[in-house]
C-alpha cells in the first residue's frame, strides 16, 4: 500500500512492530497462564500449599500482562489509524480537488457520493485494514504455538480396529483444524452474500443523507411550491430503500450468527471427550487434562477469527471497493481526452476558431467559426435556450470537453466566471467576498469598498461575522456580492452567466457602470436575455443551434 511507502512508513513501521511484539507477548502470556492453571488445579486437589501460594502470584502476574498490554496496545493502533488516515484523506483530498475531478465526476456522472467516500469510507478502511492485519499476524503466531503446546500435551491416541492397532499422533490437534474448518465452511455458506449488501448500505445510507441535505439547503425553494409533502414522500422513499437492505442484512446476520452458535453448542464437549481416554488410561492428570482443553480452546478460539472476522471482512470489502471506484473514476476524469484543444498565447486575446459545442450525449449545441476577445471590449452573448451560450463559457473555463475546435487563452491572463448562482463558502463575510484567493490578501478597507460598490454597503460592518451566507444572503445579494470579488480581484477576463437575473434593472445598471469604470482594460463576456444590457456591451455574438446554421 502507497502509505506503506511513503515518508511516514518509518515511524508507522516502529508502532506497527511494537504493536506486534505486544500482539506476541500476550500470546506467551496466555500460555504460560494456560499452563499455571493446570498445575493450580493438581495442586488444590492434592492440597498443597507450599506449591499453590507461588503459583497463585503467576496467576496475577500473567493476568495483569493480559490486560495491560492489550490496552496499551489498543491506543498505539488507534493512533497509527490516525496517521495512516490523515496521509490517505489529504491523498484523496488532492486527488479529488486538484485537476477538476470534482466537477468532472459530477459533470459526467461517473461516482457518487464522493465527499462520503473521503470522509467516513477512508476511516472504515484504515481501521478496518489495520485491525485485520494485526489479527490474522497474531492468529497466525497464536495458531502455531497454540498448536504447539496442544501437540505436546495430547500425545497418541491409540486404539484397535478390527484387531488393527491404530496410532493418532497429535489428536487433538487434527480435532481443532477439523472442527475450525467446518465451521468456516458453514459460516462462508451462510454469509456469502453479505458481502454484497454491505457494499448496498453504504449507497443507499448516502442517497438517503443527500435528500436530507437538499432539503435543508434548498429550504426555502421547496417553501415556496409547498413542496413539503413530497419531500418527505422522497425522504421516506429513499429510507425505504435503507430500512430494506438493513433488515436483508438483519435476516443473514441472524442466520450467520445463528449457524455459528448452534455448531459450536452441538461440539462444545468435544474437547472433554476426546481428553477423557488420555484421563481414564492414567496417562495424564485432572491438572493435565485442564491444561488440554485449555489448550484446544486456546487453538480453536485462535482459528476461529476467521469465522468470527467473516461480517467484518465482507464490510472491509466494501469499504474497499468504494475507495477503488472513487481512484478509478478520478483517474477516468484526469485522464479524460477533450475533444477541444486548449492552448495559450502570450498575446492578450481571446480566440475560439472552428468551435463545435456538443452535448454529454455528443448532440451538437451550436458552432462557431471564429470568435475573439481583445482586453476591454464588452461582449454580449444571446440566444434561443439550449444553443450553448453558457456552453460557451464552460469551454472558454476549460470546464467543457464536448466538442471540438480550438480556443486561445491569454497567456497569465487572470478571469472569473460568475455563474447565475456563486457558490459562497461558511466562515466570515470577507472570506465569502475574497474567495477563491485568502482573506489575508486583502485589507478590510478594501473590503468594504468593494461591498459599498456592488450595493452591499449595509453589510459593511459584517466582515468579521461569521456565518452560512449561502443561506442568510438573498439571491440578489448574492449575485452582487460576486460582482463585489469581481471589484476586488480585478481580473482581465470576466465572464458573466446570467450573474445579474435576480436584480432589478437600476441595480443592475449601476454594477455594470461599477465594472465599466473601474475595470475598463477588462474584457466583460455576459450571457443575458436581457436587452437592457445591450447598452453597456458594444459587441455581440449571436448563437444559433446547430441545426439552424
Amino acid at each position: 500500500m502507497p502509505y506503506w511507502r511513503s515518508a511516514d512508513c518509518w515511524k508507522a513501521l516502529a508502532m506497527l512492530t511494537i504493536v506486534l511484539t505486544i500482539s506476541f507477548t500476550t500470546i506467551y502470556a496466555y500460555i504460560a497462564l494456560n499452563d499455571v492453571h493446570g498445575k493450580v488445579t493438581d495442586a488444590l486437589i492434592k492440597l498443597d500449599w507450599p506449591t499453590l501460594k507461588p503459583l497463585l502470584a503467576l496467576t496475577f502476574g500473567y493476568g495483569l500482562i493480559t490486560v495491560l498490554l492489550p490496552i496499551t496496545s489498543t491506543i498505539l493502533q488507534d493512533y497509527l489509524q490516525l496517521r495512516w488516515r490523515t496521509w490517505l484523506t489529504h491523498g484523496l483530498i488532492k486527488r479529488w480537488t486538484g485537476h477538476l475531478a470534482y466537477y468532472q465526476l459530477e459533470r459526467d456522472g461517473l461516482l457518487s457520493n464522493a465527499d462520503q467516500r473521503i470522509a467516513e469510507d477512508t476511516r472504515e478502511f484504515v481501521e478496518s485494514t489495520l485491525r485485520l492485519f494485526i489479527n490474522i499476524v497474531s492468529v497466525v503466531a497464536s495458531t502455531v504455538s497454540y498448536t504447539a503446546v496442544l501437540w505436546s500435551l495430547s500425545g497418541t491416541l491409540a486404539f484397535s480396529v478390527q484387531g488393527v492397532d491404530v496410532a493418532i499422533p497429535g489428536y487433538m490437534v487434527i480435532a481443532a483444524y477439523g472442527y475450525s474448518f467446518a465451521h468456516l465452511v458453514v459460516t462462508h455458506w451462510l454469509g456469502k452474500q453479505l458481502i454484497g449488501l454491505n457494499i448496498h448500505k453504504q449507497t443507499v445510507e448516502a442517497d438517503f443523507r443527500f435528500a436530507g441535505m437538499q432539503v435543508r439547503e434548498n429550504a426555502e425553494q421547496i417553501a415556496f411550491y409547498q413542496g413539503g409533502r413530497r419531500e418527505g414522500e422522497r425522504l421516506s422513499e429513499r429510507f425505504g430503500r435503507v430500512r430494506a437492505n438493513t433488515l436483508q442484512i438483519l435476516v443473514r446476520t441472524f442466520k450467520v450468527m445463528l449457524g455459528q452458535s448452534l455448531f459450536s453448542h452441538v461440539f462444545s464437549l468435544l474437547p472433554t471427550l476426546l481428553a477423557l481416554p488420555l484421563l481414564l488410561s492414567g496417562k495424564i492428570s485432572y491438572g493435565d487434562m485442564v491444561r488440554l482443553i485449555g489448550a484446544y480452546g486456546m487453538l480453536v478460539g485462535s482459528l476461529a477469527f476467521f469465522q468470527q472476522a467473516y461480517q467484518n471482512f465482507t464490510q472491509w470489502m466494501a469499504w474497499t471497493n468504494r475507495l477503488r471506484d472513487l481512484l478509478w473514476s478520478i483517474d477516468k476524469a484526469d485522464n479524460q481526452m477533450p475533444g477541444i484543444y486548449l492552448s495559450t498565447a502570450p498575446c492578450a486575446l481571446l480566440r475560439c476558431t472552428a468551435l463545435t459545442l456538443h452535448s454529454p450525449q455528443h448532440q451538437p449545441l451550436t458552432y462557431l467559426k471564429s470568435w475573439q476577445v481583445s482586453p476591454g471590449e464588452r461582449w454580449l452573448v444571446h440566444g434561443p435556450s439550449g444553443c450553448g451560450k453558457s456552453t460557451l463559457l464552460r469551454a472558454c473555463a476549460g470546464l467543457w470537453p464536448y466538442g471540438s475546435g480550438h480556443i486561445n487563452l491569454p497567456e497569465q491572463r487572470r478571469s472569473l466566471f460568475l455563474p447565475q448562482r456563486s457558490y459562497i463558502p461558511a466562515g466570515t463575510l470577507k472570506a465569502a467576498l475574497c474567495y477563491p484567493a485568502e482573506p489575508e490578501q486583502f485589507t478590510d478597507a478594501q473590503c468594504q469598498q468593494a461591498l459599498e460598490d456592488c450595493c452591499l454597503g449595509d453589510r459593511r460592518d459584517a466582515l468579521s461575522s461569521s456565518d452560512r451566507w449561502q443561506q442568510v444572503l438573498s439571491g440578489g445579494e448574492q449575485q452582487r456580492l460576486a460582482i463585489g470579488r469581481v471589484l476586488l480581484h480585478r481580473p482581465e477576463f470576466i465572464f458573466l452567466d446570467e450573474a445579474t437575473s435576480a436584480l432589478d434593472p437600476d441595480t443592475e445598471a449601476k454594477l455594470y457602470h461599477a465594472l465599466i469604470e473601474q475595470l475598463p482594460d477588462s474584457a466583460i463576456v455576459s450571457v443575458a436575455h436581457r436587452k437592457a444590457l445591450e447598452v453597456f456591451h458594444p459587441h455581440h455574438l449571436d448563437l444559433a443551434r446547430a441545426g439552424d446554421h
